[in-house]
């Protein structure tokens, strides 16, 4: 149906098309706060008021902003249970369709992730518009966007390029994807001094950049253009608009514009370069644009695939001076801006003198640029937006799309993770190793072992909810394991509160338990010195290293399995890994015997390490053995510890020798964690949803799915219980306990996320 609004133009329109948006919203500032308070208003107008349209606010912080009402539903970005209440939310609200605004910084989770929790619970159809579409993606990015676009009914891109890469490299298909141009203003085409005096820019030559300030940005190679541009033409001046970017901000303050002014200070141009350090109004932007003469695009990266300030320009009508990055290439065609190799100022400044000195082709380049910009006008896009809208409720009519076969253990009912009381038992040392109820005792000291398990956990904290405070954690934990290793690579266990080494060097499973905090962080951390510490310390413990324990062997391949998934040409590494699981398979080849499939004659602690560790082996040599011996001995650990519906641990009293009675009392957290991890290692393998369900059963051991029917972990102060005594919960809550907890949850918690891989696989396990 065709009706009329107050502007006399046609807009699309049913009985009523109710909306929600899912994305950032200002005052929260970032360019996709922008684009989705745009596109959200402008729906909402093309609608009409028989429609409803709504937004789903993602939060950086957690205070939230000051949101005006079209915003009704906050997320939390990193608390991943805040995704399925907003799919509740969302299908309560009486929605027709979700738009979701995509991009990956914006959402929780390894590569914004927890964003599908949500489109899996949504009962509506789903529209995506992807903001970055990656060439050479890693494939961890590659599998987050694969997997939004299949939740999605059809797919929003706004460059033809995005349209090929998505294809070619995402395997997206083409009818899946409508092209829609990035929204612009509607603004005349006016002359750019009438609008230079607001600014006190009058009698200038206005050059402008406009956007949050960032490094990749290229903005002193524009400066170091202007000495040429100002002997030609005094008057120039280039204009800067935009605050730094805040999570840029928060790490580094305002060191790169900084630089930028000492750059222009050098050059003798600093009188020439205006830098207006705020986050303007779209009002203010559009006056600011309006006044330019040239608007410049320096930047580095040119893989990017969209650029809002850009279009912005071009809906101005203003000519161009830009980078080819891929957004650049195809909006600048047909004589609508002019293209300079990246990082070369004196061809940006030879482009600029041509412009500027050729009044005739700079108005033939605006008259162009404004031309194409009609189609991008939000009034436009928002009716293609509409339109495609009702074609994706019209196929859903006449064929519903399938539901999604889910996984039967979700996120939404985990807990979130919380490091309060690894924080609070950590000081400038490291993790204190004992404790009477929750009070740190101090007098125990400091282990090796509980510092690996801990930086682990901070690592994977830090990887799953870039959380700042992990990172902090992890660089006390591997600053305690640098001080506890021996010049010979071997590291002490123990040390005195009063710095004093209370041992000659630690056990051969305190070596392998160092091995595996240090490979979960090189194969993780994203912060490169930290990941660069580890493998430096990782490097100098493997040469000497040769344990004759299962266990000790067990935490080596581990080790060595991560660091081989970051650096998988380490010849060294992989043939420690290699000669380690021979060993371990060895010992199950012995021992093993029908109905005792295990690798030695007991059941003791930390049991799920040993079939772990020959999965792990598998992922990374493929070889078949080790898949057959750590599944089948993992299957007997958990016929043995699975019973009555819950995981009843094998106890520390007297433990399980073959031939006699398991020990009941006193079961350990080590014990389930181990199980936990192996299980979830088993699922990624094998793509057996069976195990995945006894993770999350030997998970809920720490919940009250245990022999007491008592949780171990206290949501009050976030610590763990060492044990299960006999007819209690031990009361005292140590670090090894609190970090076995965490380390159970964020691998079950990240587990859900992960493509199941078999051999080979780049994933990491257990991450």
């Amino acid at each position: 149906m065709v009706a009329m609004h107050n502007t006399g133009r046609p807009r699309y329109t049913r009985e009523e098309m109710n909306v929600a948006v899912i994305g950032n919203y200002v005052p929260r500032q970032c360019g996709l706060a922008t684009f989705t308070t745009d596109v959200a208003t402008w729906l909402s107008r093309t609608l009409g008021p028989r429609s409803d349209v709504f937004v789903v606010a993602m939060n950086d912080r957690p205070e939230g902003y000051d949101y005006p009402p079209m915003v009704r539903f906050e997320v939390q970005a990193n608390n991943p249970r805040d995704y399925p209440r907003a799919a509740d939310y969302v299908n309560l609200s009486g929605v027709d369709l979700v738009c979701v605004q995509h991009e990956f910084g914006i959402f929780g989770g390894p590569m914004g992730i927890y964003l599908t929790d949500l489109m899996r619970d949504l009962k509506k159809p789903v529209v995506t518009t992807a903001h970055t579409v990656l060439p050479d993606p890693t494939p961890e990015r590659r599998r987050a966007m694969v997997e939004v676009a299949e939740l999605s009914d059809a797919v929003i891109v706004m460059s033809e390029k995005s349209v090929e890469i998505l294809e070619d490299v995402y395997g997206v298909p083409r009818d899946k994807m409508s092209l829609i141009h990035h929204g612009v203003p509607d603004m005349p085409f006016a002359d750019a001094d009438d609008y230079k005096d607001r600014w006190g820019l009058q009698g200038k030559t206005v050059i402008l950049t406009f956007g949050l300030l960032h490094s990749r940005k290229g903005i002193e190679y524009m400066i170091r253009a202007m000495p040429a541009i100002v002997e030609r033409f005094p008057d120039a001046v280039y204009v800067v608009l935009g605050a730094t970017h805040p999570p840029l901000k928060r790490r580094e303050g305002e060191k790169y514009r900084f630089f930028l002014k000492r750059t222009a200070r050098e050059l003798g141009v600093e009188d020439n370069v205006i830098f207006y350090d705020r986050f303007v109004t779209l009002e203010e932007l559009n006056s600011f644009l309006a006044s330019c003469d040239v608007y410049v695009t320096p930047y580095l990266d040119m893989n990017q695939i969209v650029s809002g300030t850009l279009a912005y320009a071009i809906g101005l009508g203003k000519p161009v001076i830009s980078t080819p990055y891929f957004y650049a290439r195809e909006l600048l065609d047909h004589g609508r801006g002019i293209l300079v190799p990246v990082k070369d100022p004196e061809a940006m400044s030879r482009a600029m003198i041509d412009l500027l000195s050729n009044p005739e082709k700079m108005r033939g380049m605006r008259e162009s640029a404004y031309e194409f910009g009609r189609k991008m006008i939000w009034e436009e896009v928002s009716r293609e937006y509409v339109d495609l809208f009702g074609k994706v409720l019209a196929g859903r009519k006449v064929a519903p799309v399938r539901e999604m076969h889910r996984q039967p253990v979700m996120l939404r009912d985990l807990p979130r993770p919380k490091l309060d009381y690894l924080v609070r038992i950590t000081d400038a040392t490291g993790v204190i190793h004992k404790s009477h109820f929750d009070i740190p005792d101090r007098g125990s000291g400091y282990t090796t072992e509980d510092n690996a398990l801990a930086l682990e956990a901070a690592v994977l904290a830090h990887v799953l909810t870039d959380d700042p405070l992990s990172l902090d954690l992890a660089r006390t934990n591997i600053g305690l394991l640098s001080y506890m290793q021996r010049p010979d690579g071997h590291f002490h266990n123990s040390l005195g509160y009063d710095k004093s080494f209370a041992d000659d060097a630690g056990s051969e499973e305190c070596q392998g338990k160092a091995l595996e905090g240090l490979g979960v962080t090189i194969a993780l951390e994203p912060d490169e010195g930290l990941a660069s510490f580890a493998k430096a310390m990782f490097d100098d413990a493997l040469p000497n290293l040769e344990p004759t324990s299962l266990r000790a062997t067990a935490y080596t391949i581990c080790g060595c399995y991560h660091y081989l998934t970051r650096l998988p040409g380490a010849s060294i590494v992989a043939g420690v890994l290699e000669r380690e699981a021979s060993k371990l398979n060895a010992a199950y080849e012995k021992y093993s015997s029908p109905g005792w499939e295990w690798f030695e004659g007991s059941l003791y602690y930390a049991n799920g390490i040993l079939p772990r560790a020959l999965l792990l082996a598998y992922r990374e040599t493929g070889l078949e053995p080790y898949r057959s011996a750590g599944l089948e001995s993992l299957g007997f650990l958990v016929r043995e510890s699975y019973r009555d519906g819950m995981f009843d641990l094998v106890g520390n009293q007297g433990w399980h020798r073959k031939g006699g009675e398991r020990a009941k009392f006193e079961q350990l957290p080590i014990e389930a964690e181990s199980i936990t991890s192996a299980c979830i290692d088993a699922y990624l393998i094998e793509r057996n949803e069976q195990w995945l369900e006894m993770a999350r059963a030997a998970f809920e051991w720490f919940l009250g799915r245990n022999a007491l029917d008592q949780p171990l972990y206290d949501f009050a102060s976030f610590s763990c219980s060492d044990g299960l005594l006999f007819g209690e919960v031990d009361p005292n809550r140590s670090a090894e306990a609190t970090i076995h907890w965490l380390i159970a949850l964020l691998r079950i918690q990240t587990a859900l996320h992960l493509e199941p891989a078999g051999a080979g696989s780049d994933v990491t396990a257990g991450t």
